[in-house]
C-alpha cells in the first residue's frame, strides 16, 4: 500500500492504523444499518476497506526539512485529555485578562513576540498554534520553517504567558519532542498602531 508522499512505513503501523480504521468504520457501519443479514455484513465490509484504504494516508503529515512523515492521531488520549483541561483553565484566565483590558481596569498593550520552538512532528507545532489562537488575548500570526512563532499579544499578561512557556513544554510532553524553547524578547515590537487609516 503506498501513500502519496512514497513509501508507507512511517513511524507507528501503517497496517494497524489501516486495519483500525477500517474495523471502526465497520463497527460504525453495523451501528447505523442494525441490518445483520448477509449482504449488509458484504457491503460493510467492502465500504470499509474502500474508505480506510483511501482515508488512511491523509492521516500521514510529513516534516518539510527532514522528509519523516507522522501519524497525525499518535498520541496518548489521557495526556491530550489533560492538556485539553489544563488549556480549558488558561483560556479562562485570558478571558479575565482580556475583559480587564476591554473594560480599561488594566492597560492594553498591543506586542508582537516571538520564540522558537522547533518541533519535528508538524502535528505539535499545529497543535501549539491553534492553542496560542484558542487563548484570548494572543493570535499566532505566522510560524517559520525555522520554528520561529510570531505571536500577537494584547496584554503585557498575555506575552509573559507565551514567554513563560509552559504551554510549549506541555506540547512537547505530549509529543515526546525534546526541542528547547527559547524566548526571543528582543524581537518584540510594541510600536503598534492603534488606529488604520
Amino acid at each position: 500500500m503506498k501513500s502519496k508522499s512514497g513509501s508507507f512505513k512511517v513511524n507507528g503501523s501503517p497496517l494497524a492504523v489501516f486495519v483500525v480504521m477500517a474495523l471502526s468504520l465497520f463497527a460504525f457501519w453495523i451501528l447505523l444499518s442494525g441490518q445483520f443479514a448477509l449482504k449488509f455484513i458484504i457491503m460493510g465490509i467492502v465500504f470499509s476497506l474502500i474508505c480506510a484504504y483511501v482515508c488512511t494516508p491523509f492521516l500521514f503529515i510529513k516534516n518539510i526539512k527532514t522528509g519523516k512523515e507522522y501519524f497525525v492521531l499518535k498520541i496518548n488520549p489521557f495526556k491530550f485529555l489533560a492538556y485539553s483541561c489544563w488549556l480549558l483553565i488558561q483560556v479562562v484566565l485570558a478571558s479575565l485578562d482580556v475583559t480587564k483590558a476591554t473594560l480599561n481596569l488594566v492597560h492594553a498593550s498591543p506586542q508582537i513576540i516571538h520564540f522558537r520552538m522547533d518541533f519535528e512532528n508538524p502535528a505539535a507545532s499545529a497543535l501549539l498554534a491553534n492553542s496560542i489562537i484558542l487563548t484570548p488575548g494572543t493570535i499566532t500570526l505566522d510560524v517559520s520553517e525555522e520554528g520561529i512563532y510570531e505571536v500577537h499579544a494584547l496584554t503585557d499578561v498575555a506575552a509573559e504567558g507565551v514567554f513563560n512557556g509552559e504551554m510549549q513544554a506541555r506540547v512537547a510532553a505530549l509529543y515526546g519532542e525534546t526541542c528547547e524553547f527559547i524566548p526571543m524578547r528582543e524581537r518584540t515590537v510594541t510600536d503598534i498602531p492603534k488606529e488604520i487609516d
